[in-house]
Formats: structure tokens, C-alpha cells, sequence
């Protein structure tokens, strides 16, 4: 399956076996209360995300760091996990990987023009995603709804490129 992100300039590729009747970026996913772990050593945009998210009905938990997160996976268990690329002491890359180790989660890495050379590489680190900051409110919704799509219909995520 090969879809257009809104607004162009990437795609999804993904193997999808089963026909869904569900429009993809529709928000009709998020009305399953998936739960999406965001990690941000910045607390104000961790506070936004997850305000926005849960008011397209997630339910959000957050953490401040890659250790943080990796202490609350086993308990918060996340359908998804958006970590920012640079951070203190983990990096997004490095939590990507542990995640990717340790279960079949999605990944989706934000990050700022700085690093966005390590977007390119996202799917080589466990990631399904990156997606630039100030992050646009319909593509991340689009691209959690594709990732927990494909996660749920058991394809499995190949690449959601940014």
C-alpha cells in the first residue's frame, strides 16, 4: 500500500492484507482509546502533545527521558511511543532500538531541522517515523493512525517516511 501523506512530501509503505474500512487519518482509530507513551525531555511540548492527543481520544502517558520511558513500557504498555530524537542521556535513536528489542511497539521520532539527517535513516533504527517540530496536528494524527493500523491488522510496519 502506497498512501500520500496530507500536506505531500512522503508516503507509507506498508504490506496490508486485509481491507479496512476505515479512513486512514480519519481519527476513527483513536476512537479505540489506544495509548500512546510520549517521551520529551521538553515538559511544555510533552504537556501539549498529550493534551492534543488525549483530546482526539488517546490515553496519553508521558516521560522526561529514554530511561523514564523504558521504566514505564512494561507497565503503561503503549500501542505507540513518540520520543523526540534528541534528548539527554538516551537518545530517541537509542530508545527506538531498546523498544524495537524488546517489542513489536511502533516508534515515531520527532525532531528539528538540526537533525533532520537522522530522519532518513528512521526505519533503520526501529523507528516507523519521523516527523519535523513545530509538529503539524493532522500529520501526526495521520501518521499514529497509519502505524497502530498497520500494527493492528498484523502486516507490520515497514516505513512511514517523513
Amino acid at each position: 500500500m502506497i498512501a500520500d501523506r496530507p500536506g505531500g512530501g512522503g508516503v507509507i509503505l506498508a504490506q496490508l492484507t486485509i481491507v479496512m474500512k476505515m479512513k486512514v487519518g480519519s481519527g476513527e482509530v483513536s476512537k479505540r482509546r489506544e495509548r500512546i507513551l510520549i517521551v520529551d525531555d521538553d515538559r511544555d511540548a510533552r504537556e501539549l502533545i498529550g493534551q492534543l492527543l488525549a483530546e482526539a481520544g488517546y490515553l496519553v502517558e508521558v516521560a522526561a527521558d529514554g530511561f523514564e520511558a523504558m521504566d514505564k513500557l512494561p507497565r503503561a504498555l503503549p500501542d505507540l511511543v513518540l520520543t523526540d530524537l534528541r534528548m539527554p542521556g538516551m537518545h530517541g535513536v537509542d530508545l527506538a532500538q531498546r523498544i524495537r528489542q524488546e517489542t513489536d511497539v511502533p516508534v515515531v521520532l520527532t525532531t528539528g531541522n538540526e537533525t533532520f539527517d537522522l530522519c532518513t535513516s528512521s526505519e533503520a533504527y526501529g523507528a516507523v517515523a519521523c516527523l519535523m517540530k513545530p509538529i503539524n496536528l493532522d500529520e501526526l494524527l495521520w501518521t499514529i493512525d497509519c502505524a497502530l493500523a498497520c500494527r493492528r491488522v498484523g502486516a507490520g510496519t515497514r516505513s512511514l517516511v517523513a
